[in-house]
């Protein structure tokens, strides 16, 4: 049996047809399906649970999706296979698993995933977490009334560019504290891609013990918006006056004023602090 897991507001409304190709594709190979929506589900991990060790968990959804998985499921012994359908361009998770298989199974990947503390609550991520700009950016497309898209994204960016205002943070990563000024965002990464294929952290590793502290500060507003586009090829990381990445385990951060922060894409506000955890 294979028992699908959607959410029914990913990929701009279109995971239902996406839902409807896989299940005819399944059973055309033999595998008995049935669907459910995970938004419909009171408790995930016990749903799970239920579920016969011989059968498979397909979760269709984005890197959002997944995001809601990993914490429903936290805290509790989960042996059932877990797998993620490989659709189209995929997810930033997905692009950082190493598979050309069409359904990946993930058990692997999530066993250990670093947490942020945001406001009195922990939750895990996946691929990254952040303060600053590229927080405002996420929070601008997730409440636009229009579909997700490249243009819409772009017009999101342009507007975050002109209107934000950077500030004053200070860091502890690894119990060693610094006060950076003029600081446009600072991100804990767990893998190479965010932001949709963006190659925020060329050099990470998805599961060692390590992550990537991004911090960009001290940069002018127009050069800011040049190095932007380079994030898409990792190239942002040659503009070291302006971009500083360390390695490490823990990172606390307290900005100078009220901001956004983004876990996995999802925009949370309003945010001063936040706890990184390895």
């Amino acid at each position: 049996m294979d028992i699908i897991l959607y959410n029914p507001l990913s990929r701009n409304g279109k995971s239902h047809a996406i839902v409807n190709d896989l299940v005819k594709k399944l059973e055309a190979e033999g595998h008995q399906t049935t669907v459910h929506s995970i938004l419909e589900i009171p408790t995930v991990a016990n749903f799970i649970q239920d579920v016969s060790k011989e059968d498979r968990v397909i979760v269709l959804g984005g890197d959002g999706t997944l995001h809601h998985l990993v914490n429903s499921i936290r805290g509790y012994d989960i042996e059932q296979p877990i797998y993620v359908l490989k659709a189209g361009t995929g997810n930033d998770f997905i692009r950082s698993i190493p598979s050309n298989e069409h359904l990946i199974k993930i058990n692997d990947y999530i066993n250990d995933l670093p947490k942020v503390t945001v406001n009195g609550q922990e939750s895990l991520f996946l691929n990254g977490t952040g303060i600053g700009i590229d927080a405002y950016v996420c929070h601008l497309v997730n409440t636009s009334t229009k579909k997700k898209s490249a243009s819409n994204y772009f017009k999101h960016a342009l507007k975050a560019f002109l209107t934000y205002k950077p500030s004053t943070a200070e860091i502890t990563i690894d119990g060693v504290t610094k006060i950076y000024k003029k600081v446009w965002f600072v991100l804990a990464a767990n893998s190479v891609y965010m932001g949709g294929g963006m190659k925020f952290s060329p050099n990470s590793v998805r599961g060692d013990d390590l992550l990537e502290f991004m911090i960009i500060h001290r940069v002018p507003r127009f050069i800011l918006f040049l190095i932007f586009p380079t994030i898409y090829f990792g190239k942002h990381v040659w503009f070291k006056r302006y971009v500083k990445i360390i390695q490490g385990k823990t990172m606390d951060v307290t900005y100078g004023k009220m901001s956004y922060l983004q876990k996995d894409g999802e925009a949370v506000s309003p945010v001063q602090s936040m706890h990184i955890e390895r």
